[in-house]
């Protein structure tokens, strides 16, 4: 009986580590930390400039913005799919930073949206200031603007009673901006 015993203990064990090694049972991963700050014009200019000589994509979002929350997960697909092709993703968040920091709801909008890219939160509202700063018109979010590899503004996607756009059209201003010497 002993045998028999030990003998299924190994064949379970067998099981297991074949089934590890097809990648059928999992090993729990720790989720990459979400790094957010508070920026103002100038800080956000300086992330622009750092990267010179990659397509840039900015979202320009809220917590408070249904639209903006719905077209978010698509800006996080982007990210992935354009990580290795030149292409950086930079999201810049309009609610009201708390005391100069963060907001939780909108940690906790990133990390559930696993947001593995460059995020920011203005330090300005999207009020008339706030929306002049960052060259949104009217203040109407969701606002994408496109860098080119040069740094310089290449497209931007403006929000507004008759103004809509979609993410095919951000992606293939993406794939223009790419080819663009």
């Amino acid at each position: 009986m002993e045998d028999n015993l030990c003998t299924r203990r190994e064949w379970i064990q067998t099981v297991a580590a074949g089934a590890v090694t097809l990648g059928l049972v999992g090993t729990a991963q720790a989720a990459k930390p979400i790094s957010v700050r508070v920026v103002n014009k100038a800080g956000y200019d300086k992330i622009i400039n750092a990267n010179k000589g990659s397509v840039i994509v900015v979202d320009c979002w809220a917590t408070w913005c249904v639209p903006c929350r719905k077209a978010f997960p698509e800006t996080v697909k982007m990210a992935k799919a354009y990580a290795d092709k030149g292409v950086v993703v930079v999201s810049l968040c309009f609610d009201d930073p708390v005391k100069g920091q963060v907001p939780d709801k909108v940690k906790e909008f990133l990390v559930k949206q696993d947001a593995q890219f460059e995020n920011l939160v203005s330090s300005l509202d999207i009020s008339e200031e706030g929306a002049e700063a960052f060259g949104i018109t009217n203040g109407a979010l969701p606002h994408f603007k496109i860098y080119g590899k040069d740094g310089k503004l290449f497209k931007v996607f403006e929000s507004g009673e008759d103004k809509e756009f979609t993410h095919e059209e951000i992606e293939a201003a993406v794939k223009a901006a790419l080819k663009a010497k």
